[in-house]
C-alpha cells in the first residue's frame, strides 16, 4: 500500500522534502496543507516586489500545475490547528481531519508582535508573507515617509525596498547597531555610518513606546520621550517559530520543534524541518535554530528522504548570510562573535570601506567570519564556508591573495538571501 505522507507548509523545507520523498518514492500519495492561498513562493524576494523590481509571477517557485505532475495534492487556505499522534491524524482549522503515515512539520516562522501601545489602532505593515508584501507596496503609492521599528535582518530589507522608492525613512533600533544578529560591533559600526550615508535617519539604543493617529499620519513616540510624525509604519521585530499547531503538546518542543539527526521528533513518524526544527549545531554540543532558507532547504531534503525509509543523517546547522543592502556586501558565517580561547583574524579593519574578520578556535579551526564591503568579497567568504564545514585548520593569507587551505577549492559565491 502506498505510503501516505502529509506536509505542513509550502515553503523551503516542504518542496525541499517533496524532491526528498520522490528521489525515494514515486508512487507514494503527498498531500501538502498551505495555510496561504496559492503556489510557493520566494519569501526572501517579497522586497524585490514591494520595490516595483520583481512583478508577483516572478515571486512564484512552483506554478499550480507543478503540484500534481509530482503526485502532490495541494491543499490551500487550511490552517493545521492539531496533530494527533495517536491516531496519526492532523486537525485542520475547517474541521477537516487528514491521515498520515508520515508527516512533516514545515510551518516556518511567525512575525513577532512587539507590545507598542496604540500598535493594533493604527495602520502598519509587516514584511513576511505574499500579503503582507502586496499590503506594504500598496501604501507606498501614497506614502512619503516611513519609520521601520526593527534594525535586523527583515527590517532592512524593508527599509531596503522603501528606500529605493524615494521614501524618507527612519529605522529605529535597541541594539547600538544595525543588524546585530548578522554583524559584530567593527561591521555594525561601518554599515551603520553606510546607511545614514544615504540619508536614512537611524536611531538605535532606542525603542518605540507608542503609535497614534494624528490627522492623516501616525504619531511615533519613543521610549525617551522623542516624537516624530510618519505616513507609513513598519514592524520588523523578528520572528520565531510557527508552532501554533502544537498547542496540544504533540511533540517535544523547546524553543523550536525537538529533532534527531534524522529530522524526527519523539514520534518516529513526525518529522520537523526549517525555522520550526531546533537540531544540533554544526559547531557545538548545542541546539539552534538558523531561520534561513538554504537551511531549510538542507534539513527539507534530508527529512523527506529518511520520510522514504532511508537513513540520511543531517550534519547540523551553520549559520549563514550573504546580502547586499544600502550599497554594501555584507556576509556572516559560522560563530562570528569570538568567545574565550578564540583567535581572531582581523584581515581589514574598516579601511576604504572593507572588512574581513575570521574567527579561529583554540585548536586552530575555522568557525566564522565576517565581511564587509563589495561582491567581490563573496568568493572569499565562499571558500571560509566550505573551509569551515570541513573543520579546516587556519593556514593564513599570503600577499592579499584568497586563504590557501589544504582541499584547495574555491566554493562558489555563498546565495544570497
Amino acid at each position: 500500500m502506498a505510503t501516505q505522507y502529509v506536509l505542513i507548509g509550502n515553503s523551503a523545507a516542504s518542496l525541499a522534502a517533496i524532491d526528498g520523498i520522490r528521489k525515494h518514492d514515486k508512487q507514494g500519495a503527498i498531500t501538502l496543507i498551505n495555510r496561504e492561498q496559492g503556489s510557493a513562493y520566494s519569501r526572501v524576494a517579497l522586497p524585490y516586489y514591494v520595490a516595483g523590481e520583481m512583478t508577483l509571477d516572478e515571486l512564484l517557485i512552483r506554478q499550480q500545475p507543478d503540484y500534481g505532475k509530482i503526485g502532490v495534492t495541494l491543499v490551500e487556505n487550511e490552517n493545521a490547528v492539531a496533530i494527533h499522534p495517536a491516531t496519526k491524524q492532523v486537525e485542520l482549522e475547517s474541521g477537516k481531519k487528514v491521515s498520515y503515515d508520515k508527516l512533516l512539520i514545515g510551518t516556518g516562522s511567525e512575525t513577532i508582535v512587539p507590545p507598542i501601545q496604540g500598535l493594533d489602532q493604527v495602520p502598519h505593515h509587516y514584511l513576511w508573507t505574499l500579503a503582507d508584501a502586496i499590503g506594504m507596496k500598496q501604501a507606498t503609492n501614497t506614502a512619503k515617509t516611513a519609520v521601520v521599528i526593527g534594525g535586523g535582518f527583515i527590517g532592512m530589507l524593508a527599509a531596503e525596498a522603501l528606500r529605493k522608492l524615494k521614501i524618507k525613512l527612519t529605522i529605529v533600533e535597541m541594539a547600538p547597531i544595525l543588524l546585530p544578529q548578522l554583524l559584530d560591533e567593527g561591521a555594525g559600526q561601518l554599515f551603520l555610518q553606510a546607511v545614514r550615508d544615504e540619508g536614512v535617519t537611524v536611531r538605535t539604543g532606542a525603542l518605540v513606546a507608542a503609535l497614534a493617529k494624528k490627522n492623516d499620519a501616525i504619531e511615533v513616540t519613543l521610549k525617551n520621550g522623542d516624537t516624530f510624525s510618519v505616513d507609513m509604519a513598519v514592524v520588523a521585530t523578528g520572528v520565531r517559530p510557527n508552532v501554533r499547531c502544537l498547542q496540544n503538546g504533540a511533540v517535544s518542543m523547546n524553543k523550536g520543534i525537538l529533532v534527531n539527526e534524522f529530522l524526527q521528533t519523539n514520534h518516529p513518524d513526525i518529522y520537523a524541518a526549517g525555522d520550526v526544527a531546533e537540531t544540533k549545531d554544526f559547531l557545538s554540543d548545542g541546539r539552534s535554530i538558523y531561520a534561513i532558507w538554504p537551511t531549510a532547504i538542507d534539513q527539507g531534503r534530508a527529512a523527506g528522504a529518511n520520510m522514504a525509509g532511508k537513513q540520511q543523517p543531517y550534519p547540523g546547522s551553520l549559520g549563514m548570510n550573504v546580502v547586499e543592502l544600502f550599497n554594501v556586501t555584507l556576509a556572516q558565517l559560522g560563530r562570528f562573535r569570538e568567545g574565550a580561547g578564540d583567535d581572531v583574524k582581523m584581515l581589514s579593519s574598516g579601511k576604504d570601506g572593507l572588512y574581513r574578520k575570521v574567527v579561529v578556535d583554540q585548536h586552530g579551526t575555522l568557525v566564522g567570519a565576517v565581511y564587509l564591503g563589495d561582491e567581490n568579497g563573496v568568493a572569499e567568504m565562499g571558500v571560509i564556508h566550505s573551509a569551515i564545514r570541513r573543520r579546516e585548520k587556519w593556514q593564513g593569507f599570503q600577499d592579499g591573495r584568497p586563504p590557501k587551505f589544504s582541499y584547495g577549492a574555491v566554493m562558489q559565491a555563498a546565495p544570497r538571501y
